[in-house]
């Protein structure tokens, strides 16, 4: 009797551990996959490159006269204006015209954007701050990359604390999320030394573990870019 209770108990605790594993690879998914841009009123896109209008002075940034097919896009006509540093997914060995792919950018204005390396045209001109050539943004790659890794990245939390005195600009949310990582992580390995434990036990504290550092890395998305 005894033995059975004890094999009914191990497979409540691996299907414990079974569902926060699940979750940890879910939840990712479920943040990142509805939100394909990080910055708030930008437009979001499909075009398709009709024409190389040209470069800049210094070569940094391509200008290219596309056709808007789908999505919240300024007008028919635009101007992308790519830029070789900072648009992510940019590669212009592979961006070819008469191709769509789905943009994100800001409006380019005289006033706000200014400076001999700046060239405008008739239609509206956006800078793309991203391009997709995939299934996902290359925002999304970043955020799920950083995700999928915390359970990783947590155990370098305490080496983390002494550069928070080095650092001028961090902010409080990632004071609390590098505590709360410390804390995590030093629960997790005084509950795994002080006595010995049963291996179904550790399988769920493992798997909660890494699925508490995914959670606890969620609030710092924004601060990525």
């Amino acid at each position: 009797m005894e033995a059975v209770r004890n094999t009914g108990g191990k497979k409540r605790l691996y299907l414990l551990a079974a569902a926060a594993v699940v979750a940890t690879f879910v939840l990712p998914l479920v943040v990142v996959l509805p939100r394909p841009a990080h910055v708030v009123d930008e437009h979001i896109f499909e075009a398709r490159l009709e024409e190389m209008l040209g470069q800049s002075n210094n070569g940094q940034l391509t200008y290219v006269a596309a056709t808007t097919l789908d999505g919240p896009a300024p007008a028919k006509d635009v101007v992308l204006s790519f830029d070789r540093n900072y648009t992510r997914g940019w590669d212009p060995a592979k961006l070819d015209t008469g191709v769509n792919y789905w943009v994100e950018g800001s409006l380019m204005t005289p006033e706000v954007y200014f400076g001999e390396h700046y060239i405008f045209y008739g239609p509206p001109q956006l800078y793309v701050r991203q391009v997709k050539t995939g299934l996902l943004w290359p925002d999304q790659l970043t955020e799920l990359r950083v995700l999928y890794l915390s359970p990783v990245s947590t155990l370098a939390a305490p080496i983390q604390v002494p550069l928070l005195f080095r650092s001028d600009g961090i902010s409080s949310t990632m004071v609390a999320i590098l505590a709360l990582r410390c804390l995590l992580l030093g629960t997790t390995i005084v509950w795994s030394v002080r006595k010995r434990r049963q291996r179904t036990t550790v399988v769920l504290v493992l798997a909660i573990y890494a699925l508490a550092a995914v959670a606890l890395s969620l609030p710092v998305l924004g601060d990525l870019y």
